[in-house]
């Protein structure tokens, strides 16, 4: 056994023994909840929710934490908010849950953009005063997934006295290139993009008044889409929160956790690589959700786990639970072995295992594509293949880099294909593969997708993982630049981080293409693209390094999680989930998505739908269109209240066009409506 595995390995057994002997603090903590306001410097009142733990003796304090969202504490995320918050105070934390300004239960104007400098200033002064509660013991963690964890890297990378520790769930490091806008540098048009910007424009809870501060600082701002669809190329706008690019890593000790099936799963390993505090990083199975009842699984009790990290930086224990979870090694992996390609998945094959080193520091296995469609062991000689650009291919790898897919044998029939031999013995890759390739394009815009497949004896190819370069960022993503046509450029570009063990008796499989619909927005011109091979064209496989198996006990089993007991969850029938409909005569691809929910809190009674088509043409691929309608029904005791907002967005070879309108109406009256029309050059997109 190398050295290296051998400590890990005696570091995961005293470890795994002190957990099985310790547990973090007993659940033992009555707690109170309640509603009220943090004020700001400027007057504005910010809405919080206290879950106060009961002191058990004279003078006990609580560390505080603090989750900080838009996301509407009190409605649409009051039910998803009590099993986490319930769990944590009755370990004996103080909770405090505070809408953004402008957004929720808080006054003030919602801001321009998200996680904007008004956002990081307020939540500076919420910490200053989170540090100073009589309750509390001075000291304040900040955590969340998702939007909740950027802004803790964020928060974390300003350092307010008073923070000394973070977790971050399924968080991004880098807002243009990984975040939802603009995937790997190429315009992205999801659900969030429809949701949040309606969202923004619900009344205050929570009495929802259709007031004049309504209409001001809600209904009438702007809609953030068009704000973030004129920045089109990378820069200070979305470098200036984005720590990936700042100065410094991280210096207050961070507890990362990711999943192979989120579309932000490359920050945990980016950011430990250059943090100068203690960083612990965790990435499981799951798509975007709680490691304790996320899909697929298996799934582990993260939120005792997270009371451990807590008590060692908050309390200053450095005994028990809080003393094992330090011991372990920094990084806690599932390694999938090979699962058959299923978009219904509740569960993946594969097992724990840990490092005290990146897996990006192990050797790289070269696989070079020749024109037999192979995947060889040494360069080929030089060749081509073309390929016949179809704008609508794409759809079995999903909507991001981060869903449960299919069989992608479709996808693959509009793409370059590379198999490499059968497999003889098992290859188990955990990292970032990547890819260089010699490409060629008559056209001035080009994206280019690589796709990393597993081929199983009976032909059936699960996506491994994926990745694209936007054709006009090859040289500078800041300053991008369109290629003359016809030049023979490199496109070299990372695939997102992976664990996967192709089997013996199977196949590696390279899938290059020019289209990911409806991930990524259609370049607009048709197109005949060709991949130039020989020793420039390359796909390099991070083989795992030395990796310990995780024992058996170590990851707690989930615990049952609490209902809010004054909510519950209406039958409002199910929608028609995801549909794709290819008009072969017409040469049109569409993909739809429809969903409808709905959930009462006390007296009040929310029903919630949604529906989102994308539409393109093979044969003009530059009319692109999208449609998407969600509509909020609020029924309070004396009063009924609807928000519409409906989203569409054409576009043409010259210009994205987005027409945006919201419409709120009380009592079946239409109280106002506001249309939002802009355009944007897509020099680069």
């Amino acid at each position: 056994m190398p050295r290296l595995l051998r400590g890990v390995a005696l570091a995961i057994a005293a470890a795994a023994a002190a957990a099985r002997a310790q547990t973090a603090a007993p659940a033992d903590y009555a707690f109170d909840i309640s509603r009220g306001f943090l004020t700001m410097r400027d007057g504005v009142h910010l809405a919080v929710t206290w879950y106060v733990p009961r002191a058990r003796t004279p003078g006990e304090k609580f560390p505080v934490l603090l989750e900080y969202l838009p996301y509407r504490k009190d409605d649409s995320f009051y039910q998803r908010d009590y099993p986490l918050y319930s769990y944590f105070a009755r370990h004996g934390f103080l909770m405090a849950k505070v809408d953004v300004r402008g957004t929720g239960g808080s006054e003030g104007a919602l801001p321009t953009r998200e996680y904007s400098a008004q956002e990081m200033t307020d939540a500076d002064e919420i910490i200053a005063q989170l540090a100073q509660l009589p309750a509390g013991n001075g000291n304040v963690g900040m955590w969340g997934i998702s939007w909740g964890g950027f802004n803790s890297l964020m928060v974390a990378a300003r350092r307010p006295p008073a923070l000394k520790a973070i977790i971050a769930l399924h968080a991004s490091d880098d807002l243009y290139h990984d975040d939802v806008h603009y995937i790997d540098g190429i315009w992205h048009l999801d659900p969030y993009q429809l949701e949040i910007d309606h969202e923004n424009a619900l009344p205050r809870t929570p009495d929802y008044p259709l007031d004049s501060a309504y209409f001001i600082d809600r209904f009438e701002r702007p809609p953030w889409i068009l704000t973030n669809l004129a920045q089109a190329a990378d820069g200070p706008y979305w470098r200036e929160e984005s720590l990936r690019y700042f100065g410094s890593g991280l210096r207050i000790p961070s507890y990362l956790i990711g999943g192979l099936l989120d579309g932000y799963r490359d920050t945990p390993l980016r950011v430990m690589a250059r943090a100068s505090a203690p960083v612990k990083v965790e990435i499981g199975p799951w798509e975007h959700a709680w490691p304790d009842d996320g899909t697929p699984g298996p799934d582990f009790e993260w939120r005792l786990r997270a009371c451990a990290w807590w008590d060692r930086w908050l309390r200053g224990d450095t005994t028990g639970a809080a003393a094992a979870l330090l011991r372990e090694p920094r990084v806690m992996l599932f390694v999938r072995d090979w699962n058959a390609p299923d978009v219904h998945a509740r569960a993946l094959a594969g097992s724990w295992r840990s490092t005290s080193a990146l897996p990006a520091s192990g050797p790289a296995l070269a696989l070079y594509p020749a024109r037999d469609a192979r995947l060889a062991a040494a360069a080929p000689p030089a060749g081509a293949r073309a390929l016949r650009y179809d704008a609508g291919s794409g759809q079995a790898g999903g909507d991001w880099w981060g869903d449960r897919t299919g069989d992608m044998g479709g996808d693959d029939a509009g793409a370059m294909v590379f198999d490499g031999a059968v497999v003889e013995r098992a290859i188990t890759i955990a990292g970032t593969p990547t890819v260089s390739l010699r490409v060629e394009s008559p056209a001035p815009l080009t994206n280019w997708i690589a796709r990393l497949e597993d081929v199983a004896p009976d032909g059936r190819v699960s996506l491994v993982t994926g990745g694209a370069v936007n054709g006009a960022e090859l040289e500078s993503r800041t300053a991008p630049a369109r290629v003359p046509p016809g030049t023979i450029v490199i496109a070299r570009f990372e695939l997102h981080f992976t664990t996967w063990t192709f089997e013996p008796g199977h196949r590696v499989r390279l899938a290059v293409t020019n289209a990911q619909f409806p991930m990524l927005w259609p370049t607009p011109f048709p197109m005949t693209t060709t991949l130039h091979l020989g020793a420039g064209t390359v796909l390099r496989l991070p083989l795992a390094p030395s990796l310990a198996r995780v024992p058996a006990g170590m990851l707690p089993a989930p615990e049952p999680r609490d209902s809010a007991p004054d909510a519950r969850t209406l039958d409002d029938g199910a929608g028609t989930g995801r549909r794709v409909v290819t008009d072969v005569l017409a040469g049109t691809t569409l993909v739809e998505l429809d969903d409808r929910y709905g959930y009462a809190i006390g007296d009040r009674r929310i029903h919630v739908k949604e529906g989102e088509a994308w539409t393109v043409s093979a044969a003009d691929p530059s009319r692109a269109n999208f449609l998407g309608v969600e509509t909020h029904t609020i029924d309070l005791p004396r009063r009924s209240l609807a928000l519409e907002t409906r989203m569409i967005v054409r576009s043409d070879s010259a210009w994205i066009r987005v027409t945006f309108t919201r419409r709120i109406s009380e009592n079946g009256r239409l109280v106002r409506e506001r249309t939002w029309a802009d355009s944007a050059r897509r020099d680069f997109q």
